[in-house]
């Protein structure tokens, strides 16, 4: 935890051991519970925002399509 009491790392005892798809999960679950339903845009910024905070590399078209999920979007993801 960084000294303004911001959290800038994983609290749990073993979170650094999880797999990337795990951490991917998880970074897809928290912005689920953040921001779901929200416009696709603000979902795809804040998937990709996490995304990098984690150093995770995840291509543009895996990106779109977890955003396109997220935001609940009704119309298909054509990649």
């Amino acid at each position: 935890m960084a000294d303004n009491g911001e959290q800038n790392e994983p609290i749990m005892v073993g979170a650094g051991d999880a797999t990337t798809d795990e951490k991917i999960t998880g970074i897809v679950a928290q912005v689920r519970q953040d921001h779901g339903g929200e416009d696709l845009p603000v979902v795809l910024a804040k998937i990709r925002e996490r995304f990098e905070q984690a150093g995770i590399e995840v291509d543009d078209i895996k990106l779109a399509r977890l955003a396109h999920e997220v935001s609940g979007e009704t119309s298909e993801f054509k990649s």
